[in-house]
């Protein structure tokens, strides 16, 4: 089924854009507001046809048909997917996607994905933990181990040890941590979010606290519910950098195969003062102008 599917009526120079989302949650409101004003700043002409896909295969004959749709705005990874079997043709430009890898095998696609690269990662980790040595590193082995090799390339100039810790799915957890070496400085999640049910990070969190081992998390949310850190997106601003996109294509005529995807250019470090206090942690006064968010 397809809900909230809304048309508009077109100007005749506008460029008619669909925009296909998994979900309408918040943060895919904060993108597609950051996208139409991105396009309005640009002085683009456009007007929106919105489907909010809650069945993949549901949307592929709707889409197929739609000739007069000039790009295709997809956020979140089912949305992208749904777009790249349904509108065959026309320009896609992705956001909100796990793997950015995704956006690689095609040439009708590019955007932004969700990865942060592994130096601003590595930069934000020896800014919190400057004192940590021993660092089990959790990801998601089918699109995650690019990052760890990256990531231990890093470690290995500065003598630091990351113990690789796999979790494919949520199942994985148990036996993952009964597994986890007896001295650890930190448990840092470094990408995977679909592996995590809110049972895993309870199950996480708690043997970060039982521990006093830090656990840097994939989300402000984490953050909040007691990982000592996290780097959150600044989803306006993923929407305003698929804009930019979007312009290249409809005003400048380059096509999306000529567009590589972009990592975020912005990047929101979210705290946990609490967490830090229980830890024993001190955090560098230093670098606490440079945070987003610090929760008390």
């Amino acid at each position: 089924m397809i809900c909230c599917l809304m048309f508009c009526t077109a100007a005749a120079a506008a460029s008619e854009i669909l925009i296909l989302q998994s979900h309408d949650s918040m943060p895919y409101q904060q993108t597609l507001a950051g996208f139409q004003a991105g396009l309005a700043h640009s002085r683009l002409e456009a007007v929106y046809r919105t489907l909010i896909l809650s069945n993949e295969q549901d949307v592929l004959n709707p889409l197929s048909r739609q000739a007069e749709i000039k790009l295709t705005l997809a956020l979140g990874t089912p949305a992208t997917r749904a777009a790249l079997a349904g509108v065959a043709g026309t320009p896609i430009v992705a956001g909100l996607v796990l793997d950015a890898d995704e956006l690689n095998r095609n040439p009708q696609v590019t955007g932004v994905g969700l990865n942060f690269s592994a130096d601003l990662q590595w930069l934000w980790l020896r800014r919190l933990l400057p004192d940590a040595r021993q660092i089990a590193v959790l990801y998601e082995p089918r699109q995650g181990s690019v990052l760890l090799r990256e990531l231990q390339k890093l470690a290995l100039v500065e003598g630091i040890t990351l113990t690789r810790a796999p979790i494919g799915a949520a199942a994985d957890l148990p036996a993952m941590m009964q597994n986890l070496p007896p001295q650890l400085d930190a448990l840092w999640v470094v990408d995977g979010a679909s592996a995590y049910s809110a049972a895993a990070v309870r199950e996480l969190l708690l043997y970060s606290f039982r521990n006093r081992v830090p656990l840097i998390g994939l989300s402000a949310q984490w953050v909040k519910a007691g990982a000592l850190y996290a780097l959150d997106w600044d989803y306006w601003d993923l929407g305003a950098q698929l804009a930019d996109l979007a312009a290249d294509i409809l005003l400048k005529g380059i096509p999306p195969a000529a567009l590589p995807p972009r990592a975020p250019r912005k990047v929101r470090a979210v705290l946990n003062l609490k967490t830090a206090e229980h830890m024993k942690l001190r955090i560098a006064e230093r670098w606490l102008p440079e945070l987003s968010e610090v929760i008390p």
